[in-house]
């Protein structure tokens, strides 16, 4: 039996574009292309929840005494490099890429700045950045006219 597929022009606009920017990022050095030299940007995950925020780097094959966590107001900055082992034989093809990596986040104002944790475990680095006291959401009660405790937290 025949099926009847809707043509989209614009899909095979993006599938294009795709792959302009695969063939022209080879030759102009772009971090996606895989080329030798090109810096690189670790994979980053963020999450929230009402108690706070959750950041999540991959940094595999790295050593975490050369990662640094910079906080300075809302900026929260992790850098470091990643180097190449000694190698004893020939390498043919190597997709990795070594040399110093820096990601800069601008946290909401509402960050408890002082409580902010991070843990490093199996080439990942985890951050929990918690949300001020204040910051948090309350439930409030709703009082009755007759109920004196009108507007009081929960």
């Amino acid at each position: 039996m025949l099926s009847m597929t809707r043509w989209n022009p614009f899909e095979e606009l993006t599938t294009l574009h795709r792959d302009m920017d695969r063939v022209f990022g080879r030759y102009l050095g772009d971090e996606r292309a895989g080329t030798p030299g090109a810096a690189w940007v670790p994979a980053t995950e963020i999450d929230s929840s009402d108690a706070g925020w959750k950041l999540r780097v991959a940094l595999p094959g790295i050593d975490p005494k050369h990662v640094h966590i910079d906080l300075h107001g809302n900026s929260l900055t992790i850098s470091g490099e990643r180097t190449r082992t000694e190698q004893t034989s020939q390498g043919h093809v190597s997709e990795f890429r070594y040399g110093r990596f820096e990601r800069t986040f601008t946290l909401p104002a509402n960050v408890d700045a002082d409580h902010v944790v991070a843990n490093f475990d199996h080439g990942m680095l985890e951050l929990s950045l918690p949300l001020a006291e204040a910051a948090r959401p309350r439930r409030i009660a709703i009082g009755t006219g007759s109920d004196k405790r009108i507007g009081r937290v929960a």
